[in-house]
């Protein structure tokens, strides 16, 4: 019963410690025009960071299998409902993340010498994206508030409930990014990375009195 705690624990910190830095990221690239002409633009002037965003999504999204695992495990016997529901949730989002990559993937890496180089293609591709990261948001949103309920009832510290309500609160207005700006964006999604810190740490903490 400790491994799964102490493996997924550190998977979900590491994964929340990536969404923050992909916080800073998106924060330093700034907005996609809403312009194909302008897109293609603001992607060769912030290749570099583009580049790190793909890559720590990619990583941060891996590492949310095992940590909810752990999740489901901690909660199993408390509020199984929830804790199945919550965590598959999550669990479904993760491919779905995976093709948004894909997608993100052909607008900043070229494959056999190709790349998205037309204003129509770029457009596209920060349409299916973005509008992916928006039905994630809300996805995330319902799975925390979930689980926020079950671990009011479990092991977890109470405090971890509240901050993944105000987490999923955050998430809904995050998933809006194009009508909130830039700054109250980032606040949100370091809240994001930051509730899965809180909970991997919570699940050390949890092994770690198993012993």
């Amino acid at each position: 019963m400790k491994r799964p705690y102490k493996f997924g624990g550190v998977a979900l910190v590491a994964s929340g410690v990536l969404f923050v830095l992909l916080a800073f990221l998106d924060f330093r690239a700034g907005p996609p025009p809403s312009n194909g002409a302008e897109i293609l633009v603001w992607r060769d002037s912030q290749a570099l960071t583009l580049d790190f965003v793909s890559e720590f999504l990619f990583f941060a999204t891996v590492l949310l299998i095992p940590g909810t695992i752990a999740v489901y495990q901690s909660l199993l016997d408390v509020d199984r409902t929830k804790a199945a529901t919550g965590c598959g949730i999550i669990a479904a989002t993760i491919p779905v993340i995976a093709v948004m990559l894909i997608v993100h993937g052909r607008l900043v890496y070229p494959i056999y010498g190709l790349r998205v180089d037309t204003p129509e293609a770029a457009a596209l591709v920060v349409m299916v994206f973005y509008g992916g990261l928006h039905a994630i948001y809300l996805l995330l949103a319902i799975a925390t508030i979930l689980l926020g309920l079950a671990m009011k009832r479990g092991a977890y510290a109470k405090w971890i409930a509240y901050f993944g309500f105000a987490a999923a609160a955050l998430d809904i207005i995050g998933s809006y990014p194009w009508a909130i700006g830039p700054d109250l964006t980032l606040v949100c999604e370091l809240v994001l990375g930051g509730w899965f810190v809180a909970v991997g740490s919570e699940l050390l903490r949890i092994r770690a009195s198993l012993t």
